[in-house]
């Protein structure tokens, strides 16, 4: 099962929307069944210290996604940094071009099953909207004619002038909230750069339930190493394959504990946790998780949490609550998935960018109001978490 999830949308009326998928997120795209958690504390009568670390709002960033044309508002928000600079920002099901200046509103029903946003360096300014020209959705990233099955991406990497994007392929299978499910085929797309456009589609190794692809790691040693997922009732179980930098689409190994094999159904979870929405970057010195309770719907989890590691197979740190999302609307809380972590984006202060994807209040608060919506329900948010306060050793 997938890390992030989102339902299918019928034509005239926009439900709740990985992934894992990434929504979500999330398999970046499946609903990921875990246990809720309850956590209790006591109060500190100590005074707050005034040098506390902190998280704060990341006011620019949230304004870069408050968009009025090209890629309007969706979900995903991962990002690819790109060795001349420029961001690759990934996202999911997307509103394009469909802004209405006057009612300040968008339709229901989005315009696209993917799409990139290609952030100029060290600017907020002059973006550029990749999307499709086919008929049907505007899909940026579409294998076969027609709008099923469809593509949700999860993740990227650089390797000299192609950009590798993870995509898992999704297909109408029922109906409801959540009518989809997976092909139980991965891809991995070929983009060109700097021109980034995409000119080819490789199959990955069939993965056997667990969903890879929820974050890449380049180590000196020639390998990509990425992540993926499985659930049960235990928790999340978190697994690691690598693979050549040049040849994404063949020669997986995955880890089992002591060594490498080219046989999935040895590999060993390398860490279990009770987030769900998971995926992992490297950050400086330190392989950094990131998940999010598990939300379906309003007024479930809001939690952000960050677990830690020296290395890529782990072992990682406990599972730490880093932020409690504080997006209301008349009381409410939103669906909520897919922290992300952006590594390129580190600050001055030594604060790391962690976006996050909502989606709607439903069923607390109607999204679709006579065909139309608010696409501030359903941008990516920003935060900053200082790198002390998620590993105090960090350098």
């Amino acid at each position: 099962m997938r890390t992030w999830i989102k339902p299918r949308l019928s034509p005239n009326h926009r439900v709740v929307d990985l992934s894992t998928r990434m929504g979500t997120l999330t398999r970046g795209l499946f609903l990921i069944t875990a246990l809720s958690l309850l956590f209790t504390g006591c109060q500190s009568t100590r005074p707050p210290q005034v040098n506390a670390l902190r998280v704060s709002k990341d006011i620019q960033f949230t304004e870069f996604f408050r968009r009025t044309n090209g890629w309007v508002s969706g979900d995903g928000a991962l990002s690819v940094p790109l060795s001349d600079g420029r961001s690759l920002w990934l996202f999911g099901d997307s509103h394009i071009d469909s802004f209405d200046r006057k009612s300040k509103t968008v339709p229901c029903l989005f315009q696209a099953r993917n799409a990139g946003l290609v952030q100029m360096e060290n600017s907020f300014k002059d973006a550029k909207t990749l999307v499709g020209t086919g008929t049907g959705f505007r899909s940026l990233f579409k294998r076969i004619p027609g709008d099923d099955p469809w593509f949700w991406p999860l993740g990227g990497f650089q390797e000299k002038q192609t950009a590798f994007i993870y995509l898992a392929e999704l297909h109408q299978a029922g109906t409801g909230n959540f009518g989809f499910a997976s092909t139980g085929n991965d891809f991995i797309a070929k983009m060109t750069l700097p021109e980034m456009t995409v000119t080819d589609y490789l199959p990955v190794p069939h993965l056997k339930g667990r969903g890879f692809g929820l974050g890449f790691v380049k180590e000196p040693d020639g390998f990509i190493y990425t992540y993926g997922t499985k659930g049960s009732k235990a928790g999340t179980d978190l697994y690691v394959a690598r693979f050549k930098a040049e040849t994404p689409e063949r020669d997986w190994t995955y880890w089992n504990g002591n060594t490498w094999t080219d046989n999935l159904t040895n590999a060993a979870s390398v860490f279990r946790t009770h987030a769900v929405s998971i995926s992992v970057c490297k950050v400086r010195n330190k392989i950094v998780l990131t998940g999010s309770a598990l939300s379906v719907k309003c007024d479930m989890g809001r939690d952000i949490y960050m677990s830690t590691s020296d290395s890529p197979t782990g072992p990682f740190s406990p599972t730490k609550k880093i932020y409690t999302i504080d997006d209301l609307v008349k009381g409410h809380s939103p669906f909520f998935y897919l922290p992300s972590a952006h590594p390129q984006f580190i600050n001055r202060k030594d604060e790391l960018l962690v976006t996050y994807s909502i989606n709607g209040y439903e069923p607390c608060l109607p999204v679709c109001v006579k065909g139309r919506m608010n696409p501030d329900h359903y941008r990516p948010r920003a935060i900053r978490v200082p790198l002390k306060l998620i590993d105090p050793d960090f350098n």
